[in-house]
C-alpha cells in the first residue's frame, strides 16, 4: 500500500478538489498563517512538502488530504489524474505490472537532468495493452498519460515520473536487472492472486508455450539472466552451452543463485506444480559483460492442466496456444477412460456387450459405445465372439495378450 506522503516531497505535487482547498485556505487565513506559505498552498500545484507542513501545523491528518487529491505528479509532467489513493499493488494486476517492469521494462538510473525513467518495452500489442489495463486498475488516470514510443527496433510505453517514484519504492534498485539480481517483492509472495499474476507475466514476457501437433513434447518455459562476469578471467565472443564450459566454471555457476528463479520455484512448489530447472550456459552482451541463463520448464499433462486452470497469460497468442495444448490433452483423456473401462469389463465379466460398456461409462445413448468398440477392435485390444441379432447385442472379450 503506497500513500502519497511516501513519495519524494521535493519533486512531487498535488491538486486538491476546489471545495476542500477553499476550506483549508479559509482556515489558514483565520489563523494568520504566514503569507508566503499560504500563497504556496493557494497555487495551482502544491508540493508535498507544503502539504505535510500544513497537515502538521493544522493537525489535519494526511489521510484527509489524500481523500481530496484530484491529481498527483511532477511539476512539469503529465502526472496522474483521478488517482486511486492509496495505491494498492497487492493484487493480480499489481503483481503483473511490477513483473512486467522487471521482465521487459526498466527503471533507469538517475542522470544529470533526470531522476531516471520507467518504461515497458514489448513488440506484442496485447502485452502493452495489458500493462495499460493493469496501470489503470492500480493507479487510476487515463491512457493518455502514458507515452508510447514507436521505433523500428523498439516499441515501448513510458510512464510519468510519479509512477516511476512509486515503483522505485518497491523495486528500489535501478539499472540492469541481471546485474542487481532483483528479488520478487515480499508482499507478492504472501498473496495467492499476486503470485498467479507474477507467473502469468513471467510466461508472457520471458517465456514460451512450446506446443506442436506434430511433436510429442509440450511444455511451458521461461528464462532469467544473471551477470557472472567476475567468474571469467577473459571476455567471451559467443554463446557457450553449459555442458561445454570447464567443470570449475560449471560448479561456480551452480553456486550463483538467481533470486527471481529461486522465488519462482517456491511459487510453483506452493501451487503444487512440478518443474525442471537447469542452466543453459553463458553469453556475451554488447557491452562486454558475461551473463548466464537459468530456465524453468513445466511439462507433463497434470502440471500443465493444473496451471491452465489457475492462470490466463496476458499474451493473446501464448494464452491461445496454451489452451490448444490443454484441449489436446483432454482429447486423449476420453479414449484412455474407455480403454480402462473395457479392460475392467473383460477381466471382471470375461464376455461383455455394448450395453455393459454404456452403463460403465454412464453414456446416455449406445451409439458412442459402438464407435469405441469398433476402434479398439481394430487396434486388437478386443475381439468379437458373437455377432449381434435383432434381440441381443454383439458379445466381446479381451484378446488373449491383453
Amino acid at each position: 500500500m503506497i500513500r502519497f506522503w511516501y513519495l519524494p516531497e521535493d519533486r512531487n505535487y498535488i491538486l486538491l478538489n476546489d471545495t476542500f482547498k477553499n476550506k483549508i485556505t479559509e482556515i489558514l487565513k483565520n489563523k494568520n498563517y504566514p503569507y508566503k506559505l499560504r500563497n504556496k498552498f493557494m497555487s495551482s500545484k502544491i508540493s508535498l512538502k507544503i502539504i505535510k507542513k500544513i497537515s502538521n501545523d493544522l493537525e489535519i491528518p494526511l489521510e484527509t488530504f489524500e481523500k481530496n487529491i484530484t491529481w498527483i505528479g511532477g511539476s512539469n509532467s503529465r502526472g496522474l489524474s483521478k488517482p486511486k489513493l492509496p495505491f494498492n499493488l497487492e493484487s493480480r494486476e499489481g503483481s503483473r505490472f511490477i513483473a512486467g517492469i522487471i521482465n521487459d521494462g526498466c527503471l533507469t538510473k538517475d542522470g544529470e537532468e533526470s531522476y531516471g525513467r520507467l518504461m515497458y518495452d514489448n513488440f506484442d500489442k496485447t502485452l502493452r495493452d495489458s500493462m495499460i489495463n493493469n496501470y489503470l486498475s492500480i493507479f487510476g488516470g487515463n491512457p493518455n498519460e502514458i507515452s508510447f514510443r514507436n521505433y523500428e527496433k523498439k516499441k515501448y510505453l513510458e510512464f510519468s515520473s510519479v509512477i516511476r517514484d512509486i515503483i522505485h519504492l518497491i523495486i528500489k534498485e535501478k539499472g540492469p536487472k541481471s546485474e542487481s539480481n532483483l528479488s520478487i517483492p515480499s508482499f507478492i509472495l504472501n498473496d495467492k492472486e499476486a503470485i498467479l499474476g507474477w507467473i502469468e507475466q513471467a510466461i508472457a514476457d520471458e517465456g514460451n508455450v512450446n506446443y506442436n501437433l506434430n511433436k510429442y513434447r509440450r511444455e511451458i518455459v521461461w528464462r532469467r539472466s544473471l551477470d557472472v562476469t567476475p567468474l571469467f578471467n577473459s571476455p567471451i565472443n559467443k554463446e557457450i552451452p553449459f555442458k561445454k564450459l570447464p567443470l570449475n566454471i560449471q560448479k561456480l555457476l551452480y553456486k550463483q543463485k538467481c533470486k527471481l528463479i529461486e522465488e519462482e520455484k517456491k511459487i510453483l512448489d506452493l501451487l503444487g506444480i512440478s518443474y525442471n530447472e537447469y542452466n543453459i550456459g553463458v553469453y556475451p552482451t554488447n557491452k562486454g559483460k558475461i551473463r548466464t541463463r537459468w530456465q524453468i520448464s513445466i511439462t507433463k499433462r497434470e502440471n500443465l492442466i493444473k496451471l491452465r486452470k489457475l492462470i490466463k497469460i496476458p499474451s493473446k497468442e501464448k494464452d491461445k496456444k496454451f489452451s490448444l495444448m490443454c484441449n489436446e490433452f483432454q482429447r486423449y483423456k476420453e479414449p484412455l477412460k474407455i480403454k480402462n473401462a473395457i479392460i475392467r469389463l473383460g477381466k471382471n465379466k470375461k464376455i461383455f456387450t455394448s450395453i455393459d460398456l454404456k452403463l460403465s461409462m454412464k453414456y446416455k445413448n449406445i451409439s458412442a459405445t459402438h464407435k469405441w468398440l469398433r476402434i479398439f477392435g481394430k487396434q486388437g485390444i478386443i475381439e468379437k465372439v458373437k455377432e449381434s441379432t435383432h434381440r441381443k447385442p454383439a458379445e466381446y472379450k479381451l484378446t488373449p495378450n491383453k
